[in-house]
């Protein structure tokens, strides 16, 4: 087939190569003009790990990341209300935390050696058909691509072809971000743990090993959208003496930020549908199922849907194999949305009583084994269900 893929973000190179392997024709289109290290730091979860094995880019990958053993949060006086050791699900399981740019720069040159052909400067504003129902894209400098028979929209939450897709979709913007920042890892910090620190449900702060060969590090702050202008006329010092009342170590990594403009902004989108494909159509990433970043399975989501989409594609007829794209993600990602819509207000809102009840029960939950152990499985990005998970990873058995 010919298949026209839109974006460049995850799930796009990722579907570009599988497809591309088994002998169809891509073209993926991207927006920006060319290829920037941009992005923060991220985890990337044993599902993403073990769609990225399938590509064969695993061990190309690992080098270049943290190897985490664990999530660790505790409240501002130290009490401790999630240490979850990927360990108490298996041995061999661990996190990689990494850089968007890391891994885009391995997904992209892997689709380039795959046969894919890559157009940057070429943001895809509309979307029609041929005599055939078959896709025409059409660029904002007026080029026209295609036809397709099929196309793949992984244009991210802000997604200009989603609503041109003939699914319905739902889009609301969080009001919570986060501010971010890449800096030398100091000695505080283990390079083998996410680390994070809460104060009230308006105070959140974590630090996220991201390996490399510079030893890297990624602060985030979460902060409300309508006070990221106000942050911009504070005080540098002032917002990190914020910081380190929930983080005191972070003094010494604090010290490399001497401007605001070294701060990278985040904000958010919940993005619903009630499925994730139309007529010669799939949506995959966050223009199918943005999310809040409080569970982070973004990227691995995103790789669950490339290799999942590619599957059904090798197997059946592309109508059939649109809809079991649809039927195989659905319990998996409507299980995350309804965990992060759940978990987020806790951790990011203005529902004060909130941080007291969690303070409280998660604790508790911590110390009782099947909880933590259902816990710790959520992070590791498996569940499809309060107690149940993944069966099958897009041919991958699943640890």
């Amino acid at each position: 087939m010919r298949i026209g893929i839109v974006g460049s973000g995850t799930a796009g190179p990722a579907a570009a190569i599988f497809l591309a392997r088994s002998g169809h024709e891509v073209t993926l289109l991207e927006r920006a003009p060319l290829k920037l290290p941009v992005g923060a730091g991220f985890l990337l979860q044993p599902t993403g790990l073990s769609v990225l094995k399938q590509l064969g880019l695993e061990e190309a990958l690992l080098p270049h990341t943290a190897h985490i053993t664990k999530l660790w949060c505790r409240t501002r006086s130290g009490r401790v209300l999630l240490d979850l050791p990927y360990a108490e699900l298996s041995a061999d399981l661990f996190g990689a935390g990494t850089h968007r740019a890391t891994l885009l720069d391995l997904l992209l040159d892997a689709a380039a050696h795959s046969g894919v052909r890559i157009l940057w400067d070429a943001a895809v504003t509309h979307m029609s058909r041929d005599a055939n129902g078959r896709p025409i894209l059409q660029d904002h400098h007026g080029i026209s691509h295609g036809p397709f028979d099929l196309v793949l929209i992984c244009d991210g939450a802000h997604s200009m072809l989603r609503d041109q897709s003939g699914v319905r979709s739902r889009v609301s913007r969080y009001p919570w971000g986060a501010l971010w920042f890449i800096g030398k890892r100091t000695a505080e910090f283990d390079p083998q743990v996410l680390w994070q620190s809460v104060g009230s449900t308006r105070e959140l702060t974590g630090f996220l090993p991201t390996g490399t060969r510079e030893d890297l590090l990624s602060m985030f702050w979460s902060i409300r959208l309508d006070q990221m202008e106000a942050w911009r006329h504070t005080p540098l010092d002032v917002w990190k003496q914020q910081i380190l009342s929930l983080a005191p170590q972070a003094e010494g990594f604090l010290k490399q930020i001497e401007s605001h403009a070294q701060v990278a902004t985040a904000v958010y989108h919940d993005v619903r549908l009630p499925c994730w494909h139309g007529d010669r159509v799939a949506i995959l990433g966050d223009a199918a199922h943005a999310l809040s970043p409080q569970l982070g399975q973004g990227v691995n989501l995103a790789l669950m849907d490339a290799a999942t989409l590619a599957s059904a594609v090798s197997r059946l007829p592309l109508s059939e194999a649109l809809a079991a794209y649809s039927r195989e993600r659905r319990a998996h990602l409507r299980f995350y949305q309804f965990a992060t819509r759940w978990t987020t207000p806790f951790f990011q809102s203005d529902l004060l009583p909130l941080g007291w009840m969690r303070d409280l029960v998660f604790p508790i939950i911590q110390r009782v084994p099947m909880l933590r152990r259902e816990m710790t499985a959520t992070m590791a990005g498996g569940k499809t269900g309060p107690f149940s998970s993944l069966k099958k990873l897009a041919n991958v058995d699943p640890t």
